[in-house]
């Protein structure tokens, strides 16, 4: 009974994170790709940038919480990073972990900023981390001699399916897999061989949807993360962010936002020891964790997902030695718990104390656009920057925009030919684009802010077109966002060529 209250208690304190945290940058590409779900497939019907379980598993969504879709997304996924907390509790508790120990896998995980970012944001980081950590519990119990032959199965499709959620999740999922070959006589051959199928079943979704549209799908899940990125930075003059000293600061710092760099050194000292195979199997899916996490450049917080679940899990099972119950071990953990917190307390409590949600502002604007395009009699599609602002508006998202800045912002990652075949619009394509099929309106203002390359921000392109095509501007009540209405003779030809 006191778990239950417990995980009540951090459901509510997240569903109230998630109210007020700020709008991320990143946001709009996966709010637009479940709304785009009502069109059709990721790759074949409108670009996605990751690999797609988490548009697939949350379409209903789109239907369901239709005109409410970017807070149900947030709050999914408020409790989505509690379920992936009691995850980690029973992975330790399946480890032989003390209840003192499950819990502090637990609170290390929900209290880092890696965690609690996750669960405020509507961004595609919580599945991938509730299928890992419900995975591992999986795993714990095969290792622990589980005679339920099916619960290898299981944690291959859980950890096969968080690959498919962010494909990041498939190195440590491979670790595991990795472990298990290496101990098959411990394992047995049937266990190891379900334990593969489940991974491969849990890998079905990309593959699926990939074989409909493979060179799209190559693009998004592979390609453009190895160029894009490097392009961007190198245009807007921030090449350091890619270097390897800055990353290593950047990785240090996000680590010490939890207890994530203080477990990183106790696991370092105790790496010569003598290992059961429950810490030989998380050595290895931290290996696998850190490189997921050093691969892409910049990094950035959400990174350390497929590293923290088995980084703090090990940490968990050495916190019963004598150190971590003395007033010195104890006070590191509380350090690293109030460092966890710090960001997300500031940015969500500055917000609860001046009564201003995010989310309730974005739905404020919603409903005024709902009203200027009904008073103007508009019809067609939105174009925007920024998806999850319009995803609960009544006139659909122009899916050549629903990667947000992320797409539009490249320059020669793509021609001509493949930004239109994968129904995209790049910098370069963009006014010929909207020219051909003219959007019913156009909404800016959270890209405006100045970049070496584009002097105006990002929304400077769509505000110079809106403008010399005729849109007329409204402010919203958010009083940064303005939307561009067209003029009647552009949405009439618009709806003739769509």
């Amino acid at each position: 009974m006191r778990i239950i209250l417990l995980l009540l208690l951090c459901a509510v304190m997240m569903l109230a994170v998630a109210a007020f945290h700020p709008i991320d940058h990143d946001e709009g590409q996966y709010v637009g790709a479940v709304a785009m779900m009502r069109l059709g497939l990721p790759y074949r019907d409108f670009a996605y940038l990751q690999t797609p379980l988490q548009p697939l598993l949350l379409a209903p969504l789109a239907w369901i919480a239709e005109g409410w879709l970017f807070p149900a997304l947030r709050a999914v996924n408020a409790l989505l990073v509690v379920a992936a907390t009691a995850c980690i509790w029973l992975a330790a508790r399946r480890a032989g972990a003390s209840l003192h120990a499950a819990a502090i896998a637990a609170g290390t995980l929900l209290f880092s900023h890696m965690l609690l970012f996750a669960g405020s944001v509507a961004r595609n980081d919580a599945l991938p981390l509730v299928l890992m950590t419900a995975g591992m519990a999986a795993m714990m119990a095969l290792i622990q001699k589980d005679r339920t032959r099916w619960t290898a199965l299981v944690a291959g499709l859980l950890l096969g399916a968080a690959a498919s959620a962010k494909i990041s999740y498939g190195l440590p999922a491979a670790a595991a897999g990795l472990f298990a070959l290496l101990h098959w006589r411990m394992l047995g051959v049937e266990k190891v061989a379900l334990l593969a199928l489940g991974g491969i079943l849990g890998g079905l979704p990309t593959i699926g949807v990939a074989i409909l549209a493979p060179e799209t799908a190559w693009f998004g899940i592979i390609e453009y993360s190895l160029k894009a990125p490097f392009e961007w930075r190198t245009w807007t003059g921030q090449t350091s962010m890619l270097e390897v000293p800055l990353s290593l600061v950047r990785l240090a710092r996000y680590l010490a936002q939890g207890c994530g760099l203080i477990a990183l050194v106790a696991v370092a000292l105790v790496a010569t020891r003598r290992r059961t195979p429950v810490e030989r199997l998380l050595d290895m899916m931290i290996m696998a964790g850190l490189i997921a996490a050093w691969l892409p450049r910049p990094i950035y917080v959400q990174y350390l997902g497929p590293l923290l679940p088995p980084l703090l899990l090990r940490f968990a099972l050495l916190t019963d030695a004598p150190f971590w119950q003395r007033r010195a071990g104890r006070a590191l953990i509380a350090v690293g718990l109030v460092a966890g917190i710090t960001q997300s307390a500031i940015e969500a409590g500055r917000n609860m104390l001046a009564g201003h949600s995010p989310v309730h502002m974005v739905m404020r604007d919603a409903d005024a656009m709902d009203r200027i395009a009904a008073s103007a009699k508009l019809s067609g599609a939105i174009v925007t920057l920024s998806p999850e602002r319009v995803v609960d508006v009544a006139l659909p998202l122009d899916r050549r925009f629903v990667t947000g800045p992320f797409l539009l912002r490249t320059r020669h990652i793509l021609t001509p030919e493949q930004a239109r075949a994968f129904h995209a619009s790049t910098s370069q394509t963009l006014a010929a684009d909207l020219s051909e099929a003219p959007p019913a309106a156009i909404l800016t203002g959270s890209e405006g802010r100045p970049k070496a390359a584009f002097p105006r921000g990002l929304d400077g392109l769509l505000i110079a077109w809106a403008r010399s095509n005729g849109y007329r501007p409204v402010s919203l009540p958010s009083g940064r966002h303005t939307l561009f209405l067209a003029p009647p003779s552009s949405t009439q030809r618009g709806e003739k060529r769509s």
